[in-house]
Order: C-alpha cells, then sequence, then structure tokens
C-alpha cells in the first residue's frame, strides 16, 4: 500500500496533480486535501484505491510509448506514432490500440469492397498486405 507522503511524487513522476487524482476517484479535490494532509483521515480501501489509480496510469502512459510494442514494430518513426497519437485523441477513441484496429479494419473493409467490385487488380492487392515478403527481405 502506497504511503500517503508518497502520493505527490507517484503523482509528479506521471505528470498529475491532485485535482486529477480527485476526479479519476469521484471525489472533490478538496476532500483529496483533506484526507492526504498530515493529519488526514485516510483509510486502508482509500490509499489502495489511489495506489491502483495511480499504476494504472503509469502502465497506460507506458502503453502508448512510441519505443514499446507493439508500436515499435507497426510504426517506424516517433513521428509516425505521434501523428497516429494524435489522430486518436482528435476522435476521442479510447485507446490507440482501438483506435489503431478500428483504422486497419476499415481500411481493410474498403479494400475488399474495392476488390469485389473490380477496382483492384491481383498485383495492387499482394503489394497492400501487410506482411510483404520483399520488406522482409530488405530488413
Amino acid at each position: 500500500m502506497i504511503d500517503y507522503r508518497e502520493i505527490s511524487r507517484g503523482l509528479a513522476a506521471i505528470g498529475k496533480d491532485r485535482p486529477w487524482l480527485a476526479k479519476q476517484l469521484n471525489l472533490s479535490a478538496n476532500t483529496i486535501r483533506q484526507y492526504l494532509g498530515p493529519k488526514g483521515k485516510r483509510t486502508k480501501e482509500l490509499m489502495e484505491e489511489i495506489e491502483r489509480v495511480i499504476v494504472l496510469e503509469e502502465a497506460r502512459q507506458r502503453e502508448n510509448q512510441a519505443d514499446a510494442p507493439p508500436w515499435s514494430v507497426i510504426f517506424r518513426t516517433a513521428e509516425e506514432f505521434d501523428r497516429a497519437d494524435r489522430a486518436s485523441r482528435t476522435v476521442k477513441s479510447g485507446s490507440l490500440i482501438e483506435f489503431c484496429r478500428a483504422v486497419i479494419l476499415k481500411r481493410a473493409d474498403e479494400i475488399l469492397a474495392e476488390k469485389s467490385r473490380g477496382r483492384y487488380p491481383a498485383e495492387t492487392i499482394r503489394s497492400l498486405k501487410v506482411a510483404d515478403k520483399g520488406d522482409k527481405e530488405n530488413e
């Protein structure tokens, strides 16, 4: 269980503050201030919930780093990752994973629909495959 004196450091490490924590816990900022003050009445349950919220945010932030799998496999540069991340935030996607899945599936459906209408020659479809043998040979 996290010590109340470590909460400020934990929040700073993830770039968050007490008002953010209050919002995550559905409490007022004043309530958090009172609970986390030197003489605050802290329950074991509250401290465990605060720790859980901080740990989850740390994990979420690690998940959304350009050099972490699966992103380092999908995107070749940090700039590509940043473009996708900005786009996912623009459409208020639940996560970058959900955004990428939706975009890939939408594009796949478009390609297959075009193919069914005879607008994609077989060579074009082969060159659009994600796991193209030619790319593996060049690596």
